[in-house]
């Protein structure tokens, strides 16, 4: 056998290995039906509002986002998202985080200490579930959602953590409201959790002003968070992020480089046209992304549009997630095409 010969033959095989190998492109397409919600920002709650006016047949649910704590440890809720509902039989839920605010108006963000002081003994449990439930029903809400971060390293916390979810759960039950747990995907999820409450793990920030560029999920990250999910109760859904990122001069994977700052789809778009740069679709996360230079910088852009969130969202469906978050309304992203 000559050289040609052997070279023809060493090329087909990797030509069929590869193509045995290679999988479709992330794309949206049928999947099984789930519910959709998003949520309305204290700081957006204006645009907010009027993108949910404009999309309201879309949606299962509307999140209030978000109480939190003052200084003293007791819940700030505020005020702009006063006197807000729904149309129709819509429910609404309202968002509880471990951010705290504190004298001057600085926010401690995902405050672990304020957690483990409210889940610190049975007792203190006890009286935290009331508390929540007390301001639930004050806000005239159909749900509560508890969006607890930077917990999950600590175990032992966790395990209190669960505790609380089985007692928030009995007490809603019998205060006729329903209850949405929401975890990060870095969280243990092999742990007793309540069998009642809804649980919906986070599905971004894959890449973002932590890392160098790439995209808010791909298929990758999020089949490997949804058989990770396995070990969690029955009802289970998934929060996707609308958006995008921008990074300046990024090199070593994001740890040297510029500027770096979360941007919306239409802001991604803006960009693109202003720079005529080149946007392609990535096939492993049916994220966009493009490269522009300026000023001498280079800058690199990631984000996601209806056909990523779909993508996603088909992804999802067909293991079995039956819930879809969409993270937010009032961000400038084209919801009118996303399918449920």
């Amino acid at each position: 056998m000559n050289h040609a010969v052997l070279a023809l033959a060493a090329a087909g095989f990797l030509l069929l290995s590869s193509g045995c190998s290679a999988e479709k492109p992330l794309a949206g397409g049928s999947h099984p039906p789930v519910t959709l919600s998003s949520w309305v920002v204290s700081w957006d709650r204006d645009r907010g509002i009027k993108e949910y006016e404009e999309t309201a047949g879309l949606w299962d649910g509307i999140s209030l986002f978000a109480a939190g704590f003052d200084e003293k440890g007791n819940f700030h809720f505020p005020k702009e998202l006063e006197n807000f509902h729904p149309k129709g039989d819509v429910p609404l839920y309202l968002t509880i985080v471990n951010d705290r605010i504190l004298s001057g108006g600085k926010t401690v963000e995902k405050d672990r200490e304020i957690v483990a002081e409210k889940l610190k003994t049975e007792e203190s449990r006890y009286h935290h579930v009331k508390d929540i439930i007390a301001l639930a029903k004050g806000k005239q809400v159909d749900g509560i959602e508890v969006d607890y971060e930077k917990i999950g390293q600590d175990r032992e916390l966790m395990n209190r953590f669960c505790d609380f979810t089985r007692m928030l759960d009995l007490e809603a039950r019998a205060a006729h409201l329903k209850v949405r747990i929401i975890l990060e995907p870095s969280m243990p999820m092999d742990l007793p959790y309540s069998e009642g409450p809804e649980y919906v793990v986070m599905m971004y920030n894959l890449y973002g002003t932590h890392s160098g560029p790439g995209p808010k999920a791909d298929r990758k990250f999020i089949e490997k968070t949804l058989k990770k999910m396995e070990s969690l109760p029955e009802r289970k859904g998934a929060a996707f992020s609308t958006g995008g990122c921008l990074w300046q001069d990024s090199h070593l994977f994001g740890l040297l480089g510029g500027k770096k700052k979360y941007i919306t789809e239409n802001e991604a778009i803006r960009l693109a046209e202003a720079h005529h740069a080149a946007v392609e679709r990535d096939p492993e996360s049916a994220a966009l992304h493009f490269s522009y230079k300026e000023g001498g910088s280079s800058y690199d852009v990631w984000y996601g549009d209806k056909e990523t969130m779909n993508a996603w969202i088909t992804l999802a469906a067909k293991h079995g997630v039956t819930y879809v978050g969409l993270w937010r309304l009032g961000a400038g992203q084209d919801m009118g095409g996303v399918r449920k």
